[in-house]
């Protein structure tokens, strides 16, 4: 959490940790895609990524769908592909 004019963020470590993921793996996600770029704020100089519950929601929900079709594609796959 960093707190920016009074008001409390939600870090990239955070959404880490509420995902059980590393922070490396977040910022995989979102550059490949898998999850939609989070709100930035200013901090200083620096725009830092924001994590708040109502995007944390639809993180879990982009990666229970990325999940569930990956598996999907695998079940399709002849069993000398898997």
């Amino acid at each position: 959490m960093i707190v920016v004019r009074g008001k409390t963020y939600s870090t990239t470590m955070d959404a880490a940790t509420e995902l059980g993921v590393s922070t490396k793996t977040i910022r995989q996600y979102i550059n490949r895609g898998i999850i939609p770029p989070p709100p930035e704020i200013r901090y200083g100089v620096r725009m830092l990524k924001h994590f708040p519950p109502e995007y944390m929601q639809l993180v879990q929900n982009s990666l229970e769908d990325y999940r569930n079709d990956k598996y999907r594609q695998q079940q399709l796959l002849p069993d000398k592909q898997r």
